[in-house]
């Protein structure tokens, strides 16, 4: 044990562990610099002590904590789940929104409910699956209104694991913990019978004019293009909120009659199983036509001039005047179905937007249409299709998902449709 000339001691010769005071303080304490081997960095902590001694054998007692604590698997530059979550919160602040463009205000808002108080004072590297099985019987006793059902767990275990992925980059933690959360029921989703879909296509209409004139319109038409897509490609809304111009093109192919048509096709960049190509019905592609005819001419009443405007290619679709992302469409979707006397419930079960998707599943399925080619439309697997209800698409196949030969849509209009 000897000192430097900058007074620093070493108490093991090795660089181990180094004791050393800060300068130009009043009452300096002994600060320890600790390192163990197999682990990088360094730990630096107060002794809180000016006593030698003391502080002595608070360094080596901390250096023997730490070195079984790397041993047993852990990390030296280790963290609370507090201040790790804390430190992602300003991660996320400054880098902004989600991978899918969402926001992290209701992620945070569930960690900061009931996980900040049962694994905040934990260090992160200490927990593990038994940790969670605590944390789920606790919630289950820990809640405001009612007790949280297993799907509420799973929405918890996902917003908690971002902060784990956190600590995982930046070396606080080795790798992601197990979390055995609650095993969720899988049930069909509630869907639509044609009879009602077909009720609701047509009140769609009535419900749209119903608002001429009036503030809502412009949410009505939007909203109403976006059930008709939805129900009529089998895109998630997450991914149909992404859709740009640029990702409609249309695809070439020979009629029976020797005639050239085509069939539009949707490149859906952000799916929950990557990216993969999609093919609009008619139905749906008549709708994009109209909505781009409307974005056209809105943007000519906002930014009027002697050169025509057409809507930017790399634009969101579905977006509010000065193009941002309308995020939300639920209410929308309930004030129709309340509009076309469908049941907002089926089985005791509320029908949402993803109702649509599982309506054009259980629509395709009806005719025949082959499962593989089904999955690969839809972003998802044969066994996800059998239990709920198939990466390039060709104008071959687009045949067999449509059920249709290629369109001769025509929208009447001056403006010259991309698409």
């Amino acid at each position: 044990m000897a000192a430097d000339s900058e007074g620093y001691i070493d108490l093991r010769g090795d660089g181990r562990v180094v004791l050393y005071k800060r300068e130009h303080l009043k009452n300096p304490k002994w600060q320890a610099r600790i390192s163990v081997p197999n682990a990088t960095g360094y730990k630096v902590v107060s002794t809180k002590t000016a006593d030698f001694e003391e502080a002595k054998r608070f360094a080596l007692n901390l250096y023997e904590e730490l070195y079984m604590q790397v041993k047993a698997g852990g990390q030296l530059r280790t963290r609370t789940f507090k201040q790790v979550c804390e430190e992602w919160k300003a991660y996320v602040k400054e880098h902004g929104r989600t991978r899918r463009d969402g926001s992290w205000d209701t992620t945070i808002e569930r960690i900061d409910s009931y996980a900040q108080e049962f694994f905040g004072p934990k260090r992160i590297d200490t927990i593990g699956e038994p940790e969670f099985t605590e944390y789920w019987s606790w919630r289950r006793q820990n809640y405001n209104k009612k007790q949280p059902t297993n799907s509420t767990l799973k929405r918890e275990r996902t917003s908690i694991m971002p902060v784990f992925k956190f600590a995982l980059s930046k070396g606080y933690i080795l790798k992601l913990p197990e979390t055995n959360t609650p095993r969720v029921k899988t049930g069909r989703r509630p869907t639509f019978t044609e009879r009602e879909w077909r009720s609701i296509e047509i009140a769609s209409e009535k419900w749209l004019a119903e608002a001429k004139g009036t503030a809502v319109y412009r949410d009505r038409y939007y909203a109403q293009k976006c059930f008709l897509t939805l129900a009529y490609t089998g895109l998630r809304i997450g991914e149909l909120r992404r859709i740009r111009w640029c990702d409609l093109s249309p695809i070439p192919h020979k009629r029976e009659d020797g005639s050239i048509g085509k069939y539009l096709e949707v490149y859906v960049s952000q799916g929950k199983t990557g990216s993969r190509t999609a093919i609009v019905y008619p139905d749906a592609e008549v709708a994009l036509r109209k909505l781009y005819i409307f974005r056209y001419d809105e943007l000519q009443k906002l930014e009027p001039g002697d050169a025509a405007r057409h809507p930017d290619q790399k634009e969101i679709i579905f977006c509010h005047p000065d193009g941002r992302v309308i995020s939300e469409f639920k209410h929308s979707f309930k004030s129709l179905l309340e509009f076309a006397k469908v049941p907002i419930e089926r089985d005791g079960k509320p029908r949402t937007i993803y109702s649509l998707r599982h309506y054009y599943a259980t629509w395709r399925l009806s005719k025949s249409t082959n499962q593989f080619l089904l999955a690969k439309q839809m972003g998802t697997s044969v066994d996800m299709l059998e239990k709920h209800y198939g990466q390039v698409k060709t104008g071959d196949v687009a045949a067999q998902i449509t059920l249709r030969e290629p369109s001769r849509i025509e929208v009447r209009s001056k403006v010259k449709i991309p698409f």
